[in-house]
């Protein structure tokens, strides 16, 4: 059997890996929701979703290897960075996925009133 490793944990979530697989725990499902429908949409690979039990959300792993571990020098080169980095560039100049809620539109603005 494989061990169990804690990835992250707090109050709101904690997410294990056992073998190839994510376990994310999350009390809100509705963040779960969104983390999922905001995959779907990702212009870069994300996670295969191996299944949905709330609370829990199992993730595969994704397939080529690390770049580093925390707290270990790492061997990656630097194109393999490099390529890392155009990743998360592509994904940050990505659109917002939407999000449930009322649209920043829709909130009322708030005015400051002074006393007197």
């Amino acid at each position: 059997m494989p061990e169990v490793e804690v990835v992250v944990a707090h109050q709101e979530r904690a997410t294990l890996r056992v073998g190839d697989v994510f376990l994310k725990i999350d009390a809100d499902q509705g963040r779960t929701d969104v983390e999922v429908e905001a995959m779907a949409l990702a212009p870069v690979p994300t996670p295969e979703v191996l299944w949905r039990k709330p609370p829990v959300l199992a993730l595969a792993a994704l397939p080529g290897t690390a770049l580093g571990r925390l707290g270990e020098p790492s061997t990656a080169s630097p194109a393999a960075w490099a390529a890392a980095g155009a990743a998360a560039r592509k994904l940050h100049d990505a659109p917002l996925p939407p999000w449930p809620g009322r649209s920043r539109a829709e909130i009322p603005a708030v005015t400051s009133v002074s006393p007197g």
